[in-house]
């Protein structure tokens, strides 16, 4: 191979990496956002259920019938 031809498959191999290199950076942003999007979730999930079990045992004994009375 010539030098002329060398030099245009190094830097179109430079190139390419560069393009993964900027891909690589766009997937760990977005891990970043996911996992962020993942905290909340769950910590709405688990706030949000315990406001319902909350309310959910509030509301049993009004739920429950009333023991029968010896006459």
């Amino acid at each position: 191979m010539d030098n002329e031809i060398l030099n245009s498959v190094v830097q179109m191999a430079e190139a390419h990496l560069l393009n993964v290199q900027n891909e690589l950076q766009k997937l760990k942003n977005s891990k970043v956002d996911i996992e962020k999007k993942i905290t909340d979730y769950t910590n709405y999930l688990t706030q949000s259920a315990s406001d319902v079990r909350i309310i959910k045992d509030e509301l049993e004994p009004l739920n429950t019938p009333m023991p029968e009375m010896p006459e």
